[in-house]
């Protein structure tokens, strides 16, 4: 499944250039809308597909989709590299790749017999790989083996990755 979740949203990024390029060139998350998307993409495959559906232990925490007995939490993270297509931006990304940690560690909390994901499109990435830095850190804090895969946006470079959480 984070094979063919990588695959779903590179497809998606793909088919949707203009739009995605309209939200990395803000450095705006577009999670809500790729949600749908890929929500979409699974019903073709899965018989049952809901998007915010609540986790097995804790029916106030949401699971961003679920698809035949998957959850998957979708994060949208932006980075503070530059990029010539981007706006310009100095915050630091620390707090981005904590939440997608932070989703990591909730998924496995969640409970249930589900098999759990996580997925994400980090937003631009430098052409030194400097970013690698981060991928690493989720690898070893969230103690997950990600699939990344990179991707051109109109002469803007993301990173799309995925993971199963156990």
């Amino acid at each position: 499944m984070k094979q063919q979740l990588n695959e779903i949203i590179i497809d998606i990024l793909k088919e949707n250039e203009k739009l995605v390029f309209i939200a990395i060139k803000q450095r705006a998350k577009f999670e809500g809308w790729l949600k749908f998307e890929i929500a979409c993409r699974l019903f073709d495959s899965y018989c049952d597909v809901e998007v915010e559906y609540p986790y097995p232990n804790n029916k106030n925490r949401y699971a961003d989709i679920y698809a035949n007995g998957n959850l998957i939490e979708l994060k949208t993270p932006n980075t503070n590299y530059n990029a010539e297509q981007c706006k310009s931006c100095t915050r630091p990304i620390t707090k981005n790749i904590s939440s997608i940690i932070e989703d990591i560690n909730k998924l496995r909390n969640a409970g249930g017999n589900c098999e759990k994901y996580i997925a994400f499109v980090l937003f631009p990435i430098d052409s030194d790989g400097k970013y690698s830095e981060y991928i690493e850190r989720i690898k070893n804090d969230g103690k997950v083996e990600l699939i990344c895969k990179p991707l051109t946006i109109n002469r803007t470079n993301v990173l799309v990755c995925s993971a199963e959480v156990f």
